[in-house]
């Protein structure tokens, strides 16, 4: 039988092939946007042709579904005014829009979605708003490629569920970099220095590979429910956890790194609703605490593995000690062996 886990991977790498080819109208001639405001009333594609500016005004207003939207590498430019958006719905729930190659700045909101679903953004950077860089309250969305960095509220704000985030940043936001529900799927996302946390996970269900939160004012990455999962991902020099997992049950941090946060590397809340959390294979070193847990994981909390290659690095005491704590563990976590990349894993 394939566990659940294992089906949750699978989903996830079958989304991110799925990501590559966005869904977008069928091909036809282009209308063309040269002027703020534009309101987009049917569907079908749409670009940008020279650079924008709004003044007192959102930009682009789109109230139709099945829209693509080229900005072909041109800047829209705001003038920071309240409830004035780069991109936005109006709040008339459209679906099936996609927006791609270019740049959103100085907006209220640059991308503000407050209640469409199935929204696709790609190659897009909307940085430098007064509020949040991406505000979409749907579900079904896809970014890729996407930068949402130095905003004054959130970096990208998705009250929603089933969403797909690959190659995006999220970083040096007033508040955190990225809130988001249930049943969402981050892979090479970074999430650094903001001024909360760096991940902000409300929901169930959420998987993170590859991911980075570092330097982020709270939590590198914080879990509010059951069932997440994170692997080959990094959290350090967090002011408070690397990643924190105080609800729940069910929850798993696999292959991964804290370091140097401020009060512990890893905290995770062992049993609760949805099972038996689990955290194995973490190298963790330099926190308050490097993993701390509530009740009983399945995993022995004396299970941190440190890297062989900074053992090597470290003066010849801390070397010693940090050897003899792996052999220490052998008997007690199971059997230890180095992985393709030479680093000793449980």
């Amino acid at each position: 039988m394939v566990s659940k886990t294992v089906l949750r991977w699978l989903t996830l790498v079958a989304l991110v092939g799925l990501s590559l080819g966005v869904m977008v109208p069928a091909a036809s001639a282009a209308t063309s946007i040269s002027a703020c405001p534009f309101t987009i009333t049917v569907p079908g594609n749409y670009e940008v042709t020279k650079n924008l500016t709004a003044t007192g005004t959102s930009c682009i207003k789109v109230h139709s579904d099945n829209v693509a939207i080229d900005l072909k590498g041109h800047t829209i430019k705001g003038d920071k005014t309240e409830g004035n958006d780069g991109i936005t719905d109006n709040c008339f729930g459209e679906s099936g829009v996609a927006i791609s190659h270019g740049k959103i700045m100085d907006f209220d909101d640059g991308i503000d979605f407050c209640s469409g679903r199935d929204i696709s953004i790609d190659q897009v950077d909307s940085s430098d708003n007064a509020g949040d860089g991406i505000d979409i309250d749907g579900s079904d969305n896809t970014f890729t490629f996407v930068k949402a960095d130095r905003n004054g509220g959130l970096g990208i704000d998705n009250d929603s569920s089933g969403d797909l985030f690959s190659n995006v940043e999220a970083s040096k936001n007033k508040d955190s970099g990225i809130i988001v529900d249930d049943e969402n799927g981050f892979t090479k996302v970074t999430a650094s220095h903001n001024g909360d946390n760096g991940l902000d996970l409300t929901g169930t269900d959420n998987i993170i590979t590859y991911t980075t939160a570092n330097d982020n004012g709270e939590d590198g990455m914080f879990f509010d429910d059951f069932d997440n999962r994170v692997a080959n991902s990094v959290a350090n020099d967090n002011k408070t956890d690397g990643i924190d997992m105080p609800f729940g049950g069910d929850n798993e941090v696999i292959k991964s790194t804290t370091n140097h946060n401020g009060t512990d590397g890893v905290f995770i809340k062992c049993t609760g609703i949805g099972g038996t959390s689990n955290v194995v294979r973490l190298s963790a070193h330099g926190n308050g605490t490097n993993l701390s847990e509530t009740g009983t994981c399945i995993s022995d909390s004396s299970c941190l593995v440190y890297d062989p290659i900074l053992i090597a690095a470290r003066p010849r005491d801390q070397r010693v000690r940090a050897v003899s704590f792996l052999t220490s563990t052998r008997s007690r976590c199971g059997s230890i062996s180095p992985d393709a990349s030479g680093r000793t894993l449980r």
